[in-house]
């Protein structure tokens, strides 16, 4: 078996590292999912910066706090649909994907918020 070292390597990672063996074009492949995940965090995660610049263009003497209000609004809807988005891709009903992908979403930027208030305070 060690005269072939590549046939060796796979053995070993399938069987006894019960990894899978990558294909021949995968790098070919990890590069076409790379773009697709830039686009795809690029195309969903500039909606919520939309709240920031369509609402103060349509509605120009409303208060921070609203401004605030309605890009967590739209950021809550964003996860939501990115959800259900996500459930063609699964076995899983759409709402709970949707409510999932919300909740988990909603707990990241509360800690990335709360972070941020905390180092505001800390420097500021």
């Amino acid at each position: 078996m060690s005269k072939y070292k590549d046939f060796f390597v796979d053995v070993m990672m399938s069987e006894e590292l019960e990894l899978k063996v990558p294909e021949e074009d995968h790098i070919q492949e990890s590069f076409r999912e790379g773009i697709v995940m830039f686009c795809s965090f690029a195309a969903f995660g500039s909606f919520p910066l939309l709240g920031y610049v369509i609402i103060p263009l349509s509605f120009p003497d409303l208060p921070e706090t609203a401004l605030f209000t309605s890009a967590c609004a739209i950021t809550g809807c964003v996860l939501f649909l990115m959800g259900c988005v996500k459930s063609l891709f699964s076995s899983n009903k759409w709402y709970l994907c949707g409510i999932e992908t919300l909740l988990l979403g909603g707990a990241c930027a509360t800690v990335a918020y709360t972070i941020g208030q905390y180092m505001d305070a800390l420097v500021g």
